[in-house]
């Protein structure tokens, strides 16, 4: 396979969000790099987005699928058109995202000027108060159970507007070196969504690469425009995945106590809930909680 070196695929999935997806599109036609395509894969919507990526973004690549496989395998899907297209990178990006003009563009000069780095995200706001930051990324402490979030809620100061090396760095906008998936796959379908980044990014760490954020681009997050719709099935299946991927990849001095931890957290945010009127999200996050610890998993040392 013949690699362009300097094609960029940005492959955003999508179900039932066809204003927000339009926005985002719209965002794309704007960027300032000249090596770009668009990849929408649609998980079987049925609110018109089809419809609209094909009457109004003909130069979007539109992929549709009879079902709804998830964040992780419609990326995956994407991903495989893309490598046919020989890109040099794919950008996995949200679709209730709106991007800045030059962030694509400065993130392949991140990418170009370190051949280690295999993964950069760029900082990422919020769409509704941009002065505040919703990510930059995550770090791991030997010595803590849970890895440290940085930027959040943090005011976006101009001291942030710089490259940050991290461990994760969060999936809603995440640039990725396509020959990585020749050496760690591609993500994990069985995740469906959440937590399939962290452990993207875990398998691409463990390969020795760096995964920075680039503090002086940005994109714009609405924050779970579409977990919103199902949002019992989200807050289980979002505990469920957290745990899974704690049991997976071990962090900390012992597994039993990042576990213990991840309990206490549970109970801790099922009582917010309980006590903010929304017993049926505490239910929620307690039963993927149980999912995840009856998971026959191994921890990956």
């Amino acid at each position: 396979m013949n690699v362009n070196k300097r094609l960029v695929v940005t492959i955003i999935p999508n179900w039932n969000l066809k204003v927000d997806l339009g926005e985002c599109l719209d965002s794309l036609s704007h960027v300032t790099y000249p090596f770009h395509r668009v990849i929408v894969v649609d998980n079987a919507s049925t609110d018109g987005s089809p419809e609209l990526v094909r009457d109004q973004y003909p130069w979007v690549e539109l992929i549709t699928l009879p079902e709804n496989i998830g964040y992780a395998g419609a990326l995956n899907v994407g991903i495989a058109k893309a490598l046919e297209w020989g890109a040099a990178y794919v950008l996995g990006l949200n679709n209730d995202t709106v991007m800045s003009p030059r962030t694509i563009q400065r993130m392949v000069e991140v990418m170009e000027s370190d051949l280690a780095t295999g993964i950069a995200s760029p900082k990422i706001l919020h769409f509704y108060n941009p002065q505040k930051i919703y990510s930059l990324g995550e770090r791991i402490y030997r010595w803590l159970p849970l890895p440290v979030s940085f930027g959040r809620g943090w005011p976006n100061l101009s001291t942030f507007s710089r490259i940050w090396d991290f461990d994760y760095v969060t999936g809603c906008a995440i640039m990725i070196r396509t020959s990585l998936f020749h050496e760690v796959g591609l993500f994990d379908p069985s995740f469906f969504m959440y937590y399939e980044d962290a452990d993207f990014c875990r398998r691409v760490r463990e390969r020795g690469y760096r995964i920075v954020c680039v503090g002086d681009v940005e994109v714009y997050h609405k924050v779970s425009k579409s977990a919103k719709k199902r949002a019992n099935f989200i807050y289980r299946i979002r505990a469920r995945n957290r745990v899974r991927f704690y049991r997976r990849h071990r962090h900390g001095p012992h597994p039993l106590l990042t576990t213990m931890t991840l309990i206490i957290v549970a109970f801790y945010r099922s009582a917010i809930h309980i006590l903010c009127g929304k017993s049926e999200l505490a239910w929620s996050y307690l039963l993927g909680l149980r999912d995840g610890l009856q998971e026959h998993t191994s921890i990956n040392r």
